[in-house]
């Protein structure tokens, strides 16, 4: 007879449901400008310029919300770690 240890409960706080939720919006984001970047790499010739430079131009307004994102995640972050310590 085996006997397993229990694990503690995981316990949820808003902040980290607030970073998870930010985090896959960055992803997303990212996943959407890589998308996008290779179509416009496998077509490569087709494009004519003028797509290939709004297509350059979304990849980098994606890459800028994603920046943006990833930002609010570390100031609320080191906002709760602040309000943490003191606490302490």
């Amino acid at each position: 007879m085996s006997v397993h240890a229990k694990h503690a409960p995981k316990v949820t706080t808003k902040s980290a449901v607030t970073h998870t939720k930010l985090a896959t919006e960055a992803l997303k984001f990212l996943d959407e400008a890589t998308a996008l970047l290779r179509t416009g790499i496998r077509e490569g010739a087709q494009t004519t310029e003028k797509s290939h430079i709004l297509a350059k131009k979304k990849a980098h307004s994606l890459l800028g919300k994603a920046s943006k994102t990833l930002s609010q995640a570390i100031e609320d972050g080191a906002s709760t770690l602040q309000d943490f310590i003191k606490k302490i």
